[in-house]
């Protein structure tokens, strides 16, 4: 919670306040690192809550429960449509520099229809959950909050279509632009961009598909597994492995941004020299 809350803010605040970093792939990050910080600094003091405290069935008749789906649905869905982007915008500058085809008020018209459409899928799973709460949807409210299938019921089916469509896709989209990139830069083609800083954060971009990827399948294998059986003791343990699991990659990212990007070097650098200093 710490580490991703002060590394994604540090992200977002960097964008905001330097001009300089007004490009599409500092644009892509700071998207990225919002999804992360709402994971880090909201939704997961609430998963924290939810599983060490002995009444947290409580909290789930409260709007928190409401709050905690929305954020979780948000989030993920942002993080995965966004990440195909960035992809996509590395091969414009490394196999198209001479005339991308993806310009950041393009960029940011995609993204803000990511928005648009992430909102509206949680708004509308939370819609969904607020009925089987009404209809005596025999699941503890609890589960429905923290994404727990216990049956293939209405609300599993729409809540596993949308995430394995949304995962598979972006995942599969995003493979096949960095195996396209990769081949073709090995072929050493007249005006590809040779550029070792961009090759570099190229690598940066690959290993960020990466982290998202390891981190949420387990996530979603667990989903999976729930709609076959009822639930048990073992499968509510390995729902919160898997979902501690996701949380970190958000703390995660901001790390390795901070390792192979030298921007972000600098100021992770300039924000633990003051801290150290001002200690």
């Amino acid at each position: 919670m710490i580490a991703g809350s002060l590394g994604n803010g540090l992200i977002i605040y960097s964008y905001v306040t330097d001009n300089s970093i007004r490009k599409t792939f500092y644009f892509l990050i700071t998207n990225l690192a919002i999804a992360d910080l709402l994971i880090s600094l909201l939704f997961t003091p609430m998963l924290f809550i939810y599983r060490v405290y002995a009444k947290a069935e409580l909290i789930a008749y409260t709007p928190v429960c409401e709050i905690s789906l929305f954020l979780s649905m948000f989030s993920i869905s942002l993080m995965y449509f966004v990440f195909p982007l960035l992809a996509y915008h590395r091969k414009d500058v490394m196999l198209r520099p001479q005339s991308p085809r993806l310009s950041l008020v393009q960029a940011r018209l995609m993204v803000s229809i990511f928005w648009i459409l992430c909102i509206s899928s949680a708004v509308f799973m939370v819609l969904m959950a607020r009925n089987e709460f009404t209809n005596g949807d025999p699941t503890p409210k609890l589960y429905r909050c923290l994404l727990i299938n216990q049956r293939l019921d209405t609300y599993a089916q729409v809540f596993l279509g949308y995430s394995a469509t949304l995962y598979g896709l972006s995942i599969a989209f995003t493979a096949m632009i960095y195996l396209q990139i990769f081949f073709t830069l090995r072929t050493h083609l007249e005006g590809v961009n040779g550029s070792a800083d961009e090759r570099h954060t190229t690598k940066l971009c690959f290993w960020i598909a990466i982290v998202y990827t390891a981190f949420w399948t387990p996530f979603l294998l667990v989903q999976l597994a729930g709609i076959f059986g009822t639930y048990t003791e073992l499968y509510f343990n390995l729902h919160g492995c898997s979902s501690a699991i996701g949380v970190i990659g958000s703390a995660v990212n901001p790390l390795l941004y901070a390792v192979m990007n030298p921007y972000y070097k600098t100021r992770m650098c300039d924000l633990f020299k003051r801290l150290t200093c001002r200690g």
